[in-house]
């Protein structure tokens, strides 16, 4: 999956059963991995109580080697501004900044069907350690490690790459 290949950006979102399930220590190794092998990747996270501006889990997902992230919590949001925004906004802010080849996505899972129908990837983490993964319309049930290896290789095939919405569909 080379840089500059001229395709839209693949995309995975992460979510799970609520707080405490381990999305953001998913994401960040999703994201170190993507990042060893040569992968230019973006952020998207989203917060429930107000974006922390101390940085706390997107300053993880910067440690790990993302280019920008994105905190998206209620009437605010962490790159230049504060208001509500929408994934679609903050794939538009984040292409200004800079040109991915990955978008991860904490949170949203109200978003979940959607992204899977565009062609996007699912990663849902359970309380008790599965990891369900959701790729090109098939699911499996994996150990969180089997589910980051699959979602490595099926990223590497372009396995997660977004289809343009069908005519009258809503938009991202």
């Amino acid at each position: 999956m080379p840089r500059g290949s001229g395709r839209s950006p693949q995309l995975v979102i992460i979510t799970g059963e609520g707080r405490k399930t381990g999305k953001t220590s998913f994401g960040s190794e999703l994201v170190s991995k993507l990042r060893a092998a040569g992968l230019r990747v973006v952020v998207v996270k989203h917060v429930h109580h107000g974006v922390d501006y101390r940085v706390r889990d997107t300053g993880r997902y910067l440690e790990a080697g993302a280019e920008a992230v994105a905190a998206l919590g209620p009437g605010e949001y962490m790159i230049a501004g504060r208001r509500s925004l929408s994934l679609t906004e903050a794939l538009g802010l984040l292409a200004l900044h800079a040109e991915a080849d990955v978008v991860v996505v904490e949170g949203l899972r109200s978003e979940a069907s959607r992204v899977i129908e565009q062609g996007g990837c699912l990663v849902y983490l359970c309380r008790s350690g599965c990891a369900r993964l959701a790729v090109d319309g098939r699911l499996w049930e994996l150990s969180r490690p089997e589910a980051l290896e699959a979602l490595i290789e099926a990223l590497a095939e372009g396995g997660c790459t977004l289809r343009a919405p069908r005519p009258g569909s809503p938009s991202t």
